[in-house]
């Protein structure tokens, strides 16, 4: 509780942006969420069309240059496994083994960093737009998506950057370990301490991210100050939140299963980017309410009532002196 309570003194006060007197929901968020999501299906299905767009480099590379650079890899390699013998027939399997991790690595190596920052971009605007959402406020999509990233497109390209590098790096890693286990049987040492290091920075990243990419929207602070107030409240609200970070990766890792893929591939299309940010915006601005929030109002009401004890003291330091003033004209 004390190291709570140190956390807390650390936070940087201040009142949120949205409008004077929302009702601030300690409880119910999820049920919020599902409503905002209902409300606004079909500006949330055109918001993830954009964030779509943001995704299209990274599609193009996989779905195609990669496909049509392993098929040129095979159609010119011979796999006849030594039949013919007397020949000089040879079996290219290693060969193209090594060849196809080469053109993976450089597929993910090169797209995922720029990737990234794009939908960085992007982001700024569909957090921005789904904060109003939750607010109840009504949204224009061209205008307001074009408005958040205006007014908050640097750090979200800082924040989706820092995880660019993160996927790149975890990425590159497990393609050379996959490929010199394929060719050798075992791995290099130092691609399993690369990959265990950037999983775990991942994990601490993702739970800073659940919690700041929304604070990004909910208030104007210095980028330092973000940046304290989420480490602070990722300490202090750690158990929600790697539980809500352990739940949509476990929604990620079912892309793996042939079909559950399927679907999920059909509602990621459709709404996954909007919906995760409507999600993940509630869940930071229950952070935020219960703690920035909260703080700051029972601030308020420390420097009112210190305030009115000034302003009696004062009040009567006034009386004392006018009856003092009138016994002296006496």
């Amino acid at each position: 509780m004390g190291a709570t309570n140190k956390l807390a003194e650390n936070l940087v006060l201040k009142r949120d942006l949205s409008p004077e007197g929302r009702v601030i929901l300690y409880k119910g968020r999820i049920r919020e969420a599902m409503r905002v999501i209902s409300v606004n299906m079909t500006k949330l299905v055109l918001l993830n069309i954009i964030m779509l767009i943001a995704c299209i480099p990274l599609i193009v590379m996989v779905l195609y240059y990669q496909r049509t650079e392993e098929n040129a890899i095979l159609s010119g390699l011979n796999f006849s496994t030594g039949i013919g013998i007397g020949f000089g027939v040879q079996d290219d399997t290693a060969l193209a083994i090594s060849q196809i991790y080469d053109v993976r690595m450089k597929v993910y190596g090169l797209t995922l960093f720029p990737t990234c920052l794009l939908f960085g971009l992007f982001a700024s605007g569909l957090y921005y737009c789904c904060r109003n959402m939750l607010w109840g406020a009504k949204i224009k999509i061209r205008k307001h998506f074009f408005r958040g990233i205006k007014a908050h497109w640097y750090k979200y390209v800082i924040s989706f950057a820092w995880l660019g590098v993160l996927a790149t790096g975890f990425a590159c890693s497990l393609i050379a370990i996959l490929k010199e286990n394929a060719l050798y049987g075992s791995a290099n040492a130092g691609w399993w301490v690369l990959i265990v290091a950037t999983g775990i920075l991942a994990l601490a990243s993702a739970i800073y991210m659940i919690i700041g990419n929304g604070m990004y929207v909910l208030y104007k602070f210095k980028m330092n100050e973000y940046i304290k107030n989420t480490c602070s409240l990722a300490l202090i609200m750690f158990r929600p939140a790697i539980i809500l970070v352990v739940f949509f990766s476990g929604v990620m890792a079912l892309f793996f299963v042939n079909l559950i893929s399927v679907f999920l591939m059909i509602v990621m299309i459709m709404i996954g980017f909007s919906a995760f940010a409507v999600f993940s915006l509630a869940f930071s601005q229950y952070v935020c309410d219960n703690t920035i929030g909260y703080l700051y109002e029972e601030d308020l009401k420390v420097k009112r009532k210190e305030q009115e004890k000034q302003a009696r003291a004062k009040n009567q330091a006034k009386k004392k002196q006018q009856a003092y003033n009138k016994k002296k004209r006496r």
